[in-house]
């Protein structure tokens, strides 16, 4: 007598309606600043230790030892601050970045809009549009892929060490199951529609994800990536970054990726 529904994969969040009541607190507060301030401690403090011990070493003065001591365990404590915060971050953001294809003309300057824009949110996982090396072929493929994102303080160390804690392809058999994960586990969906729009849109229409997307588009494309997102029916603004990954009306942006955030709470709840 049960009824057979389609299986819609789904991770549980790390974010929280408390957490997200900070708005753009959460991301850019305290514990940016204790991040970026333990890291330029690390790095100072570690240039100055060097060349502290080279004055010591050509000089023989102890007080250039002295400092080359005291340099030295600034950069310590800064870079140990700074793993110990990165590490254990409690409250990233599963950002799903659906992206053009690799070697596209807005590779470049989309990689800098990762690394500038969207990694300060917390964990960026890039899905393809085309099956691509490490695609997932196969149910322990996917199996991994799901483990590993579950996992939070080993996104972090990924996230630590790329703008993009993850990339996601797949094959044709497992395109739509992988979409149906990134869509169900995501806190907002980062769109790219420079190009090659329409397969992607139609994609999210059946998924019914519109209110945790947010668009974006290359500058000088802005025109056709609109007129795609209309030909679809959707009235969401499109944002556009330049060629060096700064994004234009930046503070929209933000405002437009916590209502994202807000609305995939709400579908959770």
């Amino acid at each position: 007598g049960g009824v057979v529904e389609a299986w819609q994969p789904a991770l549980p969040s790390f974010l929280s309606d408390a957490a997200l009541a900070r708005g753009d607190g959460l991301f850019f507060g305290w514990g940016r600043n204790v991040r970026a301030w333990s890291g330029a401690i690390a790095i100072w403090g570690g240039v100055a230790g060097v060349v502290a011990a080279g004055g010591a070493f050509l000089t023989g003065a102890s007080a250039a030892s002295n400092v080359a001591l005291t340099c030295t365990a600034l950069a310590t404590f800064g870079a140990l601050m700074w793993l110990f915060t990165s590490l254990f971050r409690a409250k990233p953001a599963r950002v799903w970045l659906m992206r053009p294809p690799r070697g596209e003309s807005t590779n470049a300057p989309l990689r800098r809009m990762i690394a500038r824009e969207l990694r300060c949110y917390g964990h960026v996982i890039s899905v393809a549009r085309r099956a691509e090396g490490g695609a997932i072929r196969n149910a322990a493929d996917y199996r991994g892929r799901v483990s590993a994102l579950a996992n939070l303080v080993g996104m972090n160390v990924s996230a630590m060490l790329s703008s993009e804690a993850m990339a996601l392809s797949a094959s044709d058999a497992w395109r739509a199951m992988t979409l149906d994960l990134a869509i169900g586990s995501s806190d907002v969906v980062v769109v790219d529609v420079s190009e090659a729009a329409p397969p992607v849109l139609e994609a999210l229409a059946e998924r019914e994800a519109w209110p945790r997307c947010v668009f974006v588009s290359i500058w000088g494309r802005l025109d056709e990536a609109e007129a795609a997102l209309r030909a679809h029916g959707v009235n969401a603004p499109c944002f556009y970054y330049a060629p060096d990954g700064e994004m234009q009306r930046r503070g929209d942006f933000r405002a437009a990726l916590l209502a994202a955030m807000r609305a995939a709470q709400g579908t959770r709840a």
